[in-house]
C-alpha cells in the first residue's frame, strides 16, 4: 500500500477523492506542507500531492524546497490540463516523489495521477 501525503489548496478535497477511488491501496494524510515534505524526505510517506493557484507555486514549493526540483514534477499548470494518458506518461518517465496541479483541475488530476503511481509501484506497464 503506497502512503500519500495530500497537501495545498485541496488537500481535503484530494483526500476524500482518493480515499474513495482507492480504498485499500492507498493510504491518505493531509499534514501541513513543511511536515508532509520531510516526511517523503525521510520515507516514511510515498508522494507529495499539492494543489495551488498555478500547480507550480504554493504548496509545491515547499515540496521543492526539502526534496529538491528534480524529485518534483509540475503535473498541470493555468490553461493546460493534461489529460490520463499525457499524466500517466508524465508519471512513468520519471521518479518524482512530489506533484502539484492547479487546484481547479482536482477532479481531473487526482484519479489518473494516483492510479498511474498505484500502478508504477506495482511493477505494471505503461
Amino acid at each position: 500500500m503506497i502512503k500519500i501525503e495530500c497537501c495545498g489548496l485541496t488537500a481535503t478535497q484530494t483526500k476524500q477523492i482518493i480515499d474513495k477511488n482507492f480504498p485499500g491501496q492507498v493510504e491518505t494524510f493531509a499534514d501541513p506542507d513543511m511536515i508532509a515534505a520531510r516526511k517523503v524526505k525521510s520515507g516514511e510517506i510515498d508522494f507529495y500531492l499539492g494543489s495551488c493557484m498555478t500547480g507550480g507555486g504554493g504548496s509545491l514549493a515547499t515540496a521543492i524546497m526539502v526534496l529538491g526540483y528534480g524529485n518534483c514534477l509540475v503535473v498541470s499548470k493555468q490553461g493546460n490540463c493534461p489529460n490520463a494518458k499525457q499524466i500517466r506518461h508524465m508519471i512513468y518517465a520519471g521518479k518524482h516523489k512530489a506533484f502539484g496541479y492547479v487546484k481547479s483541475h482536482t477532479e481531473q488530476v487526482i484519479v489518473p495521477l494516483v492510479q498511474a503511481l498505484v500502478d508504477k509501484s506495482e511493477g505494471k506497464p505503461e
